[in-house]
C-alpha cells in the first residue's frame, strides 16, 4: 500500500501531520480504555460512595454444570460445629463438597460466610492499571431477586485455579427479613456478567418503616391478652 512520507510533502504541511498522528493514535489508546479506568481515590468499601461506581448493566450468562466448567457457591458452609469437625470456621477451604454445608436461611447482622468454587481460571484483573477500578474483576454479590442495586459484595480474584472451594465473608447489616440471592459476577469492559446464582433467604431483622411511609396496624391486645 502507498504511505506518504514527510519528505513527499510540503514543509508547511508536516506539522499538521504529526498532529493528525498523534491524535489517531491519542483515539485508539482512548478507545482501548473505555469501560475502565486507574483509580486513585478508591472509597471505603462497604459504602455508598462506593457502591455508585459499580456498573449494574449485567447481562446473565447462566450456563449448565459441567457442560464447559463448573461455579458453585454455598451459604453459611461451617455452621453446624459438629460435621465441621475441629476446622471451625475453616471446615469448607481447600475441600470438596463432602466437608461443606448449605444453610440457606439465615439471620442478618453479622457478615455472613460463603463458600466459592470455578473448576477453571477465575477472570483477574490483579497487577494491570486496573487493578483498583471496582468495574474490572470477579466478585461475590448480594442483590434482591431481579434487582440491580448491590447490598453487598466481595472480591474473590486473588487466586486465580484454587483448589477446592474457598471461603469469604459477605456484609449483611443491610439486609432485611425476605429473598435474596448471591451472584457470581465478572465485572469487564463491556459490563458485568453473571455466571452464577444462589438463592437464600433472611429471617430476620424486620426492616423499620422507611421515613414518609405508613406503620403496620397494631393490634388492639397484646400477644399475652389474645384468646
Amino acid at each position: 500500500a502507498f504511505r506518504p512520507s514527510f519528505k513527499m510533502l510540503p514543509t508547511w504541511q508536516t506539522p499538521r501531520l504529526v498532529w493528525l498522528t498523534a491524535l489517531q493514535c491519542w483515539m485508539l489508546r482512548s478507545e482501548d480504555a473505555i469501560g475502565w479506568s486507574p483509580v486513585k481515590n478508591m472509597p471505603q468499601r462497604d459504602t455508598a460512595p462506593y457502591f455508585a461506581l459499580i456498573r449494574t448493566d449485567y447481562k446473565f450468562r447462566l450456563q449448565n454444570d459441567y457442560v464447559a466448567y463448573s461455579i458453585d457457591i454455598l451459604i453459611d458452609p461451617c455452621r453446624d460445629l459438629v460435621r465441621a469437625g475441629g476446622r471451625g470456621s475453616a471446615c469448607c477451604k481447600d475441600q470438596n463438597i463432602a466437608g461443606c454445608q448449605h444453610h440457606p436461611d439465615i439471620e442478618a447482622g453479622q457478615d455472613l460466610q460463603v463458600a466459592y468454587m470455578q473448576n477453571a481460571h477465575i477472570a483477574s484483573c490483579r497487577g494491570t492499571d486496573f487493578e483498583y477500578d471496582p468495574n474490572c474483576g470477579t466478585y461475590l454479590e448480594v442483590h434482591r431477586p431481579g434487582t440491580k442495586e448491590v447490598l453487598s459484595d466481595v472480591r474473590i480474584d486473588a487466586q486465580s485455579f484454587p483448589s477446592g472451594y474457598q471461603t469469604v465473608f459477605l456484609a449483611t447489616h443491610r439486609l432485611c427479613r425476605g429473598q435474596y440471592e448471591v451472584r457470581w459476577v465478572v465485572r469487564t469492559r463491556s459490563g458485568p456478567y453473571v455466571q452464577r446464582t444462589r438463592s437464600f433467604y433472611v429471617s430476620s431483622p424486620t426492616c423499620e418503616t422507611p421515613l414518609g411511609g405508613v406503620d403496620p396496624p397494631q393490634p388492639l391486645l397484646s400477644l399475652s391478652d389474645m384468646p
